[in-house]
């Protein structure tokens, strides 16, 4: 496992910055500091979204990813924006081979093992969660191909140790620490939570 995979996995719960805009970042910065909370994932479906990436991948205790990412070329902007991992909800080669080039670690979806297999890949994504399967599909997939996946898709507070405790779930990521939005105590605050799933 490489290193950025293997911290993604060590912090479990990988806040998913969604809705914010570029004029936010300072706020958000400052509530990872104020939280010490490690790492994130942009989401690139935001039209800030690039540029947010970009601005907190400047941060050094910042450990930044692109998430939803769609195309090729949304891979390649932000890796060079900064982007130290993706998430993406399809299975693109081009976007695999991308990242693979650049030692990026990516974690697409696919119900193939095989497919999974021939690209090298052992973790992978997936999201949404439910619609995919669930545990049982997580379960027989890790059957299948010995993977170990990144869950996501509609998780709340709540259903965390749902998916944590199953043996083939590395981590999650999503954005139910940001529902209070522009309250930064309560975000600040929801953020120091995630650390709960921390391991050490």
């Amino acid at each position: 496992m490489d290193t950025t995979t293997f911290t993604l996995s060590k912090v479990r719960c990988i806040p998913m910055v969604k809705l914010y805009t570029l004029d936010q970042a300072p706020r958000l910065i400052q509530a990872f500091k104020d939280s010490k909370v490690r790492a994130v994932n942009v989401s690139q479906q935001g039209p800030d979204g690039l540029a947010l990436l970009k601005a907190l991948a400047q941060e050094q205790d910042l450990l930044v990813g692109a998430g939803n990412v769609q195309t090729y070329e949304q891979a390649r902007q932000a890796i060079q924006g900064g982007a130290a991992f993706v998430f993406s909800p399809l299975f693109d080669e081009r976007m695999i081979e991308l990242c693979h080039s650049r030692s990026i670690p990516i974690f697409p979806v696919t119900t193939q093992a095989n497919l999974a297999a021939l690209h090298q890949l052992n973790v992978l994504g997936c999201y949404p969660v439910e619609e995919l399967g669930g545990l049982a599909f997580i379960d027989r997939m890790a059957a299948e191909g010995g993977f170990s996946f990144f869950v996501a898709g509609h998780i709340d507070e709540s259903m965390m140790n749902h998916y944590l405790d199953n043996p083939h779930v590395l981590g999650m990521t999503g954005s139910w620490m940001f529902k209070d939005a522009e309250n930064w105590k309560a975000v600040t605050e929801a953020l120091i939570r995630t650390k709960q799933y921390w391991l050490s």
